[in-house]
């Protein structure tokens, strides 16, 4: 398994057959050709917004302008990830470069032990870099620095929890340990180091973490809780809670999000059945608790309606690469035709921003609705998996 496999594209290609299909699919990629465009021109513009090599995109002011942060923000990798995706569609040698500086600045965080999020840090960036571009002379290194980065990231995992902790606690309990389902994303990281060079039992770790992590955020219903947190000394579950959802009882929307992914990206690299089952129960739930324009609300359960453009996205993307792994036709057509749905509504208005008075992507975005700062507006987390979905999409009907 090398990163040109598992970071992006490493599934089977669908071809539509029908007339009516291909109708269907003309008119959708006449829409993502044109978001394709403008999110370019945004990205473009972007670079000159942004200015300073050392600072990253996050959030969003009401006005539509970024807030900007440094590398030791969760959200540094998104950025440079972004304009990586902009460099493989359009070829563009600015965004090469442009891509090249923002993942530089990233490369201080590779020994950063105190956050459990390293894999979006790291994976978003000098991953694609070094997919994209294996043998150039600069990204020829990425691959030690991405090593380095997930052994720093295992060295976190808690045997006790069977888990990788969180490395922060809103609403902390004493003498436990907090974790989160957040953390799913971070895998692809450590599963790929694993297979190209790092410690070979990372894997084991990542399956350990991957299983509980089921068994304990997924309830009956397919629903999630956000936190989970284990005693210090026994492992024995002291509690189980949001902390960016509505209520203990709801479901977190992105939260769910990073599980659908998540568990698509266990299922890609150890191709265990088990793992493409639990996806799709996840993605059922997600699906199921949509509303007619497919974006989903912040929290499923909330009576507070705020959209969340960026949990949306992030499923769009794993459905694309979901639905290449299953066999049974009716299924695979179900999740492929709401993976279409998805992205239909993003590349339009009034989710798409067509590059009108902003250099983000997408509007509509919630962090945590008592965080009002972050509560319907743009994230650079939602421009960077708009982006993947975009390129997922066109790699699927026009294959190279």
């Amino acid at each position: 398994m090398n990163i040109p496999e598992f970071v992006v594209f490493f599934f089977p290609l669908v071809f539509i057959s029908s007339q009516t299909s291909n109708q269907k699919n003309e008119n959708l990629d006449l829409i993502v050709d044109k978001a394709l465009e403008r999110s370019l021109l945004c990205l473009k513009n972007s670079v000159t917004e942004i200015a300073d090599r050392s600072k990253y995109p996050t959030y969003a002011t009401k006005d539509l302008k970024w807030k900007r942060e440094t590398s030791n923000d969760w959200t540094s990798g998104f950025y440079p990830g972004t304009l990586w995706y902009a460099y493989e569609f359009s070829k563009d040698g600015n965004f090469k470069k442009w891509a090249m500086e923002w993942t530089a600045g990233i490369e201080k965080e590779k020994f950063n032990d105190k956050t459990h999020d390293l894999g979006f840090r790291f994976n978003c960036s000098f991953g694609n870099g070094l997919r994209l571009l294996p043998g150039d002379t600069t990204t020829r290194r990425y691959k030690e620095i991405l090593l380095t980065a997930a052994a720093t990231a295992d060295s976190r995992f808690s045997a006790v929890a069977g888990q990788y902790p969180a490395s922060w606690d809103a609403k902390p309990i004493p003498n436990s340990i907090p974790t989160v389902v957040d953390v799913m994303m971070n895998l692809e990281l450590l599963l790929w180091a694993s297979e190209n060079g790092g410690d070979p039992k990372i894997k084991e770790r990542c399956i350990t973490h991957a299983n509980s992590a089921y068994r304990d955020f997924v309830r009956s219903d397919g629903g999630t809780f956000h936190a989970v947190r284990y005693d210090k000394t026994t492992g024995k579950i002291l509690n189980k809670g949001q902390l960016q959802g509505d209520t203990d009882s709801s479901t977190w929307s992105r939260g769910h999000a990073w599980m659908v992914y998540g568990f698509t990206v266990m299922y890609r690299c150890t191709k265990s059945p088990e793992y493409l089952e639990k996806a799709m129960k996840l993605a059922d739930y997600f699906i199921d608790h949509l509303p007619e324009d497919r974006i989903a609300n912040w929290d499923f359960q909330s009576k507070l309606k705020f959209p969340d453009a960026s949990a949306s996205a992030i499923v769009c993307s794993a459905l694309f690469e979901m639905q290449g792994y299953i066999k049974d036709k009716d299924k695979k057509k179900h999740y492929l035709t709401e993976a279409k749905r998805i992205l239909k509504s993003l590349c339009l208005p009034p989710y798409f921003s067509d590059g009108k008075g902003t250099n983000c992507l997408l509007l509509h975005s919630t962090q945590y609705y008592r965080s009002t700062e972050n509560t319907d507006v743009p994230s650079t987390f939602a421009d960077y998996y708009f982006m993947e979905s975009m390129i997922r999409f066109k790699r699927l009907i026009k294959p190279s």
